[in-house]
């Protein structure tokens, strides 16, 4: 993309494409793409390399961090994908604001990651659980993960087997979908 499509790209003022930047860290392998240099450019290659993906089995996408780029291009991408093929699921893997958390999900975004990781008393449990009980229900579907990569809650760091097991429970009888990062499977 870089040679074929330079326009779809941040440029500094010295014309090199410029790299992420989220300080003091660099990700001189990371170029943020312009979404707003060429929209219908840009959905048609993403539709082309999911399609790729497609034909070769693949049928769930996580998309990292979806909420960073603009909710319009997902809208488009994920409505053509589902217009051709329903069966194709996309995970919002997004810890943001409610508010757009429940947006990705209305545009399109058919699974979700919650916040459900940092809730662990009876009270935080309950109150998150009637937030997505109530009208959030009729759209999003959500991810309970117990732990994630990047996640780790102080609760599983001292709690031992007894704390992956209680979590374990709780997220796959309180949500139709959940997940344990791999190497804590009970």
């Amino acid at each position: 993309w870089v040679d074929k499509h330079p326009e779809w790209f941040h440029h500094r003022p010295d014309g090199t494409i410029a790299y992420a930047e989220n300080p003091p860290k660099k990700y001189q392998d990371i170029y943020p793409i312009a979404f707003d240099q060429d929209m219908p450019g840009l959905v048609a290659e993403t539709l082309r390399v999911l399609r790729f993906w497609m034909d070769h089995g693949v049928r769930i996408f996580r998309v990292d961090n979806p909420h960073t780029k603009p909710v319009v291009f997902w809208e488009q991408v994920i409505g053509e994908v589902n217009r051709q093929d329903a069966d194709v699921l996309f995970l919002a893997e997004a810890f943001t604001r409610p508010a757009m958390m429940h947006t990705l999900a209305q545009i399109g975004f058919q699974q979700s990651y919650t916040y459900f990781t940092w809730r662990n008393s009876k009270q935080e449990l309950t109150e998150y659980l009637t937030e997505l009980s109530g009208d959030a229900a009729a759209y999003m579907r959500p991810n309970f993960f117990v732990n994630t990569p990047d996640i780790l809650h102080e609760f599983l760091q001292q709690g031992g087997r007894p704390a992956f097991e209680l979590r374990a429970v709780l997220a796959a009888t309180l949500s139709p979908t959940w997940g344990v990062y791999s190497g804590f499977e009970l």
